[in-house]
């Protein structure tokens, strides 16, 4: 490591630590509040089995008819006490253990999830749901978990106390800590099934990418715009947004207020789907895998396209990684295709010779964790990883690593850098990055569940 690297990385520790302590604060929460919801949900049980059919209901619940027993009348028994709950649990898990022993079960079965002694003890006492089990129900309604935390979190306090210029190199180096859990997720994946919804992502991101670069160089042309802010935007909407904006802003010669224009656009819209697709998504009844499928191919940036599939759930995850993929992949060929449109093909209307090295190109701007993420594929492929380490690596490290990485990303939500968008070129972007989410929408609906479901 060079001295000058040495130093900037230094100069990142604090800000990273920022980022880990936030990210270790919102996994906090989102332990308690999901384990608040599992609470909740055996409380619902404990009162609908102590009602015995006399039609009593746990809060918030639809009253149900009382169904008449063949035998005896009707009759409320008391609760059992905590160590006969907490037994019959036990008796019952060691049963069906037994029976996925003898292969009668498939799945192995999962431990119970038993209530604390003094929760359990304030509900039989009562007879009512404690407030916090109901808090955590609402958490999880309304999507709040780790992610939006973070995310929600981060923005408000660079847009109210702001941060510290110590801490901001650290905040900007989180963020592509987010693809190190990309790679972990290739253990999730074998090969049939990658290349299952691959094809199908493949087809899609062809259709969405080029047709979103041509649509933005050809109306931006028509509008006689600067060919350096339109080749940024057009690579920007068409591929992953800010990332393949940087791989294209040399070549077409943007210049850094045009630049700034189309990052400005792209942060905006990325920031705008980030709060609201998960929303929409939900509205429109889309299971997690169409919604991974939308968001894949619709949302720009590779940071908040993985926050808003994990705000969704983990099958959307999965499917949005996949298709994020495939895009990214295409890097390379976007930068080719707008040397050509920006330079060849002009140089050659003036009579003037313009060459391109293709293979160069490729070697320069192919993003290396995609190899990482295929390795780990072909190792779970060849039964490496267990149900256990996908376990330990899947769920645990993966949100560690995404943790620190949609802190990042909180942090650097700058109202000031989404007012950078301006002019017609805002138009255009904004009116391409629509079209497309709208588009793809209605074609993963109407592919629906099936094709995207990753098993």
């Amino acid at each position: 490591m060079s001295a000058t690297s040495q130093d900037g990385f230094l100069k990142s520790i604090p800000g990273l630590i920022l980022c880990m302590i936030l990210g270790w604060l919102a996994l906090q929460w989102n332990y308690t509040v999901s384990g608040w919801d599992k609470d909740f949900k055996e409380c619902q049980k404990i009162l609908k089995t102590s009602a015995e059919g006399v039609g009593r209901t746990a809060p918030g619940e639809e009253a149900v008819p009382a169904k008449p027993l063949p035998r005896e009348p009707l009759s409320e028994e008391p609760l059992s006490p905590f160590d006969a709950y907490k037994a019959k649990h036990a008796e019952k898990y060691k049963e069906q253990l037994a029976l996925y022993g003898q292969g009668e079960l498939k799945k192995k079965p999962k431990k119970p999830h038993i209530l604390k002694q003094d929760a359990y003890e304030s509900l039989i006492a009562t007879n009512e749901i404690p407030f916090k089990f109901k808090f955590g129900v609402k958490m999880i309604q309304f999507q709040l978990t780790y992610v939006a935390v973070l995310l929600l979190g981060g923005m408000l306090i660079r847009n109210t106390v702001g941060i510290p210029d110590i801490f901001k190199p650290g905040t900007l180096l989180a963020r592509p800590i987010i693809k190190p859990g990309i790679v972990l997720l290739g253990g999730y994946y074998v090969w049939s099934n990658l290349f299952k919804v691959g094809l199908v992502a493949l087809l899609l991101v062809i259709i969405f990418i080029f047709g979103t670069v041509v649509l933005v160089s050809v109306i931006g042309r028509k509008l006689k715009q600067d060919e350096g802010v339109i080749g940024v935007m057009a690579a920007g909407t068409g591929v992953c947004g800010v990332s393949a904006a940087v791989a294209v802003a040399p070549i077409v010669k943007a210049k850094p207020r045009d630049f700034f224009y189309a990052v400005g656009t792209l942060l905006l819209f990325g920031t705008v789907a980030l709060f609201t697709f998960p929303y929409i998504g939900k509205a429109l009844g889309m299971s997690e895998p169409v919604f991974g499928a939308w968001v894949g191919t619709s949302i720009l940036n590779t940071a908040q396209l993985v926050a808003a599939a994990s705000w969704y759930g983990h099958d959307s995850l999965l499917t949005a990684n996949i298709i994020n993929i495939v895009r990214v992949g295409f890097i390379p060929l976007v930068v080719l295709y707008c040397i050509w449109f920006y330079l060849v093909k002009g140089a050659s209307a003036e009579g003037r010779e313009e060459k391109m090295n293709t293979w160069q190109v490729i070697m320069d701007k192919f993003p290396l964790f995609i190899l990482g993420f295929f390795a780990m594929v072909t190792l779970n492929e060849l039964g490496v990883f267990t149900k256990d380490h996908q376990y330990i690596f899947g769920k645990q490290f993966l949100k560690i690593f995404f943790a620190i990485g949609f802190a990042g990303v909180g942090l650097n939500i700058a109202f000031d850098d989404l007012k950078k968008a301006g002019g017609k070129a805002f138009v255009i972007g904004v009116f391409a990055a629509s079209f497309k989410a709208i588009l793809s929408a209605v074609i993963v609906m109407l592919l629906g569940t099936a094709v995207f479901q990753v098993q």
